[in-house]
């Protein structure tokens, strides 16, 4: 069998470490290369399968010090400047990154869009690594007029990685949605409405910017998507949008507007419920509800997001391997794997799944 060499940039990181152990367990063929800039650092868990190697995303060749026959790529670090997304395009090695929030990820859309991309480029920087909007597109296939309305419980208590409070500079910035009428401008952490996660608790989600409603709405019979967030601490959730909407946030120094989002504890489960009403062939209204929990908390949901997109790189059988081109989370649901098999990655590694 030969033998894969699969490249995750920020592999010493919370979610990239738990990206490469979960493909190193599901995959016995592939080589592990674990890129950053401190590629002295002990492994993150030890395999004869797992080496480093030194990747830097602020270079203008991230890849320059790369083994040249590398199969696939998982970004889990920001690629501020899009130096690893060209590199990887150049190169013509499939990419999937997890990194870009709403304002990148269309910008590097548009720039790829301007070159001849002749490998795969999976652009899953929804929430959780696309994981919510995979789910969304799975249950609304059948129908059409779809409105999706993501919400997440976001424990102050979970695991984080640095790079999780990128948003934490968007909150002033209004952003588009798509609806039923047409597009309409919103303003961050406003127009709140009450969800009731898995674990019984109930709030007020508020708005947030997310990839999610841009890449969604690219379906043809998804007329409305949208996201909203809320903390499992009701005080907390209040007072960031007291914050927001009274203009306070922006005043804020960056170090402590990071020092109230980022303070990560020992773990926590992380909770999304995902809304769908659509149409279906006899022109009934119909509603569905899924919600997603994972114990071991979002920096684990965000890998398993990661991981099940590069099952379509990893098939044995390579007439699944896709083509050239940009691809979202959602996507996912074209390709060999069904409904089932992708329900039933998510359930092996301890993702609980409620319709």
């Amino acid at each position: 069998m030969q033998t894969k060499k699969v490249l995750v940039v920020g592999g010493y990181g919370t979610v990239g470490s738990q990206i490469a152990k979960i493909l190193h367990d599901r995959h016995p063929e592939i080589e592990l290369l674990l890129g950053g800039r401190s590629s002295e650092k002990p492994l993150p868990f030890s395999s004869t399968r797992l080496k480093s190697v030194y990747v830097d995303n602020t270079k203008a060749d991230p890849l320059s010090h790369s083994p040249e026959d590398i199969s696939l790529i998982i970004n889990s670090v920001n690629d501020p400047d899009d130096a690893l997304l060209l590199a990887a395009v150049k190169r013509q090695v499939p990419l999937i990154d997890i990194t870009r929030w709403t304002e990148r990820f269309t910008r590097s859309i548009e720039r790829l869009n301007s070159l001849e991309v002749r490998s795969p480029v999976i652009l899953s920087s929804g929430w959780m690594g696309g994981t919510p909007a995979l789910f969304a597109n799975i249950h609304s296939s059948d129908l059409r007029d779809v409105s999706i309305h993501m919400h997440a419980l976001y424990s102050l208590q979970d695991k984080a990685g640095p790079d999780s409070t990128a948003y934490m500079d968007r909150m002033t910035i209004p952003f588009d949605i798509t609806t039923p009428t047409g597009v309409r401008t919103v303003k961050p952490m406003t127009e709140p409405l009450p969800v009731t996660f898995p674990n019984g608790f109930k709030t007020k989600c508020y708005r947030l910017d997310t990839p999610d409603h841009v890449t969604l709405v690219s379906a043809p019979n998804v007329v409305q998507a949208d996201f909203r967030i809320a903390f499992d601490h009701t005080l907390s959730t209040f007072a960031l949008s007291t914050l927001v909407q009274s203009g306070l946030w922006k005043l804020l120094s960056k170090r402590a507007r990071q020092s109230i989002l980022y303070n990560p504890g020992k773990g926590a489960a992380h909770h999304v419920v995902v809304q769908i009403e659509g149409r279906d062939l006899h022109n009934r209204i119909v509603k569905r509800q899924v919600g997603i929990t994972d114990p071991k908390g979002q920096t684990h949901l965000t890998a398993m997001g990661a991981a099940i997109q590069a099952q379509r790189i990893l098939a044995k059988d390579s007439q699944f391997t896709p083509t050239g081109g940009i691809y979202f989370p959602e996507d996912l649901v074209h390709t060999h794997l069904s409904r089932s098999d992708i329900e039933s990655f998510y359930q092996s590694e301890g993702v609980q799944l409620h319709v």
